[in-house]
């Protein structure tokens, strides 16, 4: 899920942890819900992730939007800055939205 030693895939993580969970993994059955959580609403299964970052999952588009611009946590700045901290380590210079 974390993408430790590989990229970041919250579809394969979610398809992994439902094996596990399926086969008695209590850790499993306990992070599913936790994988599929809409990162807006709390909903699930949270079937979209922000293209950008990778690291959020929405139900849908309006989640999506709605998230992006949030009076109180805007995942624009978080996204952005984690985006410009990724494109530092790799040596880039710039970013386009």
């Amino acid at each position: 899920m974390d993408g430790e030693g590989v990229e970041t895939d919250t579809v394969q993580a979610a398809l992994w942890c439902q094996r596990a969970a399926d086969g008695g993994d209590a850790e499993a059955t306990q992070m599913l819900p936790m994988i599929r959580m809409c990162d807006s609403c709390g909903a699930t299964p949270a079937r979209q992730h922000c293209k950008r970052c990778r690291t959020v999952r929405y139900c849908n588009a309006v989640c999506q939007a709605g998230h992006w611009n949030h009076e109180t946590h805007p995942h624009k700045g978080h996204c952005r800055g984690r985006r410009a901290a990724e494109a530092s380590q790799d040596g880039e210079d710039t970013w386009k939205c």
